[in-house]
C-alpha cells in the first residue's frame, strides 16, 4: 500500500508517471512485481496543505507500507532510487520529496482471505 501526498493541482497531472515510477522502483529495488501494489494519490488543496517553508509546491510525501522483513540496505536503496527517479522523470527536486516506509510484520497484513504470513503463494521475497 502505498499514499502520496501533495498539491491537488501538482499531483493530479502526475498521478499516471508518479505510479509508473513508483511500481518501477519497487520492482528494482524489492523486486515486487508491477501493479503489485495499491497507489493511493491524496491532492489537497494548498489552504489544507502546511508543508515546509522551504519547499516548494512540487513538496510531495510518499509512505510506503511493506511487510517487515527486508534488509536496511534494500531500504534506503529503494529511497534513493526514488529520489533519484522522481526527479529524472517528474522534475521533483530530491529537496521537495519526503518518503517514509511503515512496516508492520506478516500477521498485521490481511488479503485474499489471509494473514500475510499465512499466504506461500507471493511471487517476491519480503528477506532481501
Amino acid at each position: 500500500m502505498i499514499t502520496v501526498f501533495g498539491l491537488k493541482s501538482k499531483l493530479a497531472p502526475r498521478r499516471e508517471m508518479l505510479a509508473e515510477v513508483i511500481y518501477n522502483c519497487l520492482y528494482l529495488g524489492l523486486d515486487i512485481p508491477k501493479g503489485k501494489h495499491a497507489v493511493r494519490f491524496l491532492g489537497l488543496e494548498k489552504e489544507d496543505f502546511y508543508y515546509p517553508f522551504d519547499r516548494s509546491d512540487d513538496y510531495t510525501v510518499i509512505e510506503i507500507n511493506l511487510m517487515a522483513g527486508r534488509m536496511e540496505g534494500t531500504k534506503k536503496r529503494l529511497i534513493k532510487m526514488l529520489f533519484s527517479e522522481l526527479e529524472y522523470k517528474l522534475g521533483i527536486r530530491a529537496h521537495d520529496v519526503e518518503i517514509t516506509i511503515k512496516e508492520q510484520p506478516a500477521h498485521c497484513w490481511g488479503f485474499r482471505g489471509m494473514t500475510g504470513d499465512e499466504a506461500r503463494d507471493l511471487d517476491y521475497d519480503i528477506y532481501v
